[in-house]
């Protein structure tokens, strides 16, 4: 053999070599991911994964899974590790992509993740169907945050019409879990906003403008059930079922629009329920909400989050000038 193929065929044989090392790279990582039951280790993977990409040239792997099932697979393992169940991951034959689902759900649902192309990176959890972004997510940061405003339009505007808020709270329960986990074990910065449960926690809204009538809308739908909304101080307040209060209240703040800024709070005494249980399991309270939706509703991490209300800027001018709807 001469030296100029003998040389040719080694330089062939490196860029094999190569490229092996590279696949044999990822496996291990893989492996790890699936195989590894320390958490932390399970999360350095993660990021070593959805960072690192396959590009061998000599050594092809036609079928690969992509960042985004890393990221649903991570996912799947934290829930194991904290216990929770209530989904499926699957995975079609022709194809290596996985989804989420709900199978206690009658409505349509399928889950996966799906890149936020901003400056601030990470990762959104999105019902395709939909297309509503239901939390965001940074390995680097170690940030989650709940969107309201997506959880509220895909489980009660869409999902309550088709299935019982029991089924429903299951991906509600899913989600909040998964916060849980990621927060106790991580150390991660979560905003529940609509799906925490705590009694001292008060639901920050984001407001547009004066929500005239709002409370009044609220006592009309009320009158037609069997809860009655009270009056109390700077707003009002609802007896509900095994002994879930609502309040609905303003706290005085001249940078406020009129003046007024509003808080929901919800108290069980076992913090153990949230907005969102209410809106599942009254429907006229999520009738009504859906509607106020318009000018104030639950706020959510801004700048993460496109959708939802944006706070409305208002001079002092513009504040006194504000008339009651035609609805109040």
């Amino acid at each position: 053999m001469t030296d100029r193929i003998q040389g040719h065929l080694t330089a062939y044989s490196d860029l094999l070599k190569a490229d092996i090392a590279a696949i044999n790279k990822s496996i291990a990582a893989v492996d790890e991911l699936i195989h590894n039951n320390d958490p932390h280790v399970v999360h350095q993977v993660l990021q070593t994964l959805t960072s690192y990409h396959l590009d061998t040239k000599w050594a092809i792997v036609p079928r690969q899974y992509q960042w985004k099932d890393w990221y649903l697979l991570a996912m799947h393992r934290f829930l194991n590790f904290a216990g929770v169940k209530n989904y499926t991951i699957l995975t079609p034959e022709d194809r290596e992509e996985l989804t989420m689902v709900f199978e206690q759900l009658q409505a349509p649902g399928v889950f996966q993740f799906v890149e936020n192309q901003t400056s601030a990176g990470g990762v959104y959890f999105v019902e395709m169907g939909t297309q509503e972004k239901l939390f965001y997510w940074s390995l680097e940061r170690k940030e989650l945050f709940l969107n309201s405003h997506a959880l509220t339009s895909l489980l009660v505007s869409n999902y309550r019409a088709k299935d019982t808020a029991d089924n429903i709270r299951t991906v509600a329960d899913v989600l909040r879990d998964f916060g849980r986990y990621m927060e106790t074990t991580f150390n991660y910065q979560v905003d529940y906003n609509v799906l925490e449960t705590a009694d001292n926690y008060q639901y920050n809204l984001v407001q547009t403008e004066m929500p005239a009538g709002m409370l009044d809308r609220l006592f009309v739908l009320s009158a037609e059930s069997n809860y009655f909304l009270q009056a109390v101080e700077n707003g009002a307040a609802m007896l509900l079922d095994h002994n879930v209060e609502i309040q609905i209240f303003f706290d005085e703040n001249p940078r406020a629009i009129g003046g007024q800024e509003w808080h929901f709070k919800v108290l069980d005494g076992h913090d153990a329920y949230s907005w969102m249980d209410v809106l599942l399991d009254y429907d006229f309270i999520g009738t009504w909400y859906l509607k106020e939706r318009r000018t104030i509703e639950v706020a959510s991490q801004s700048g993460i989050f496109e959708d939802g209300l944006r706070p409305m800027p208002m001079t002092k001018v513009q504040v006194e000038v504000l008339q009651p709807s035609e609805e109040g």
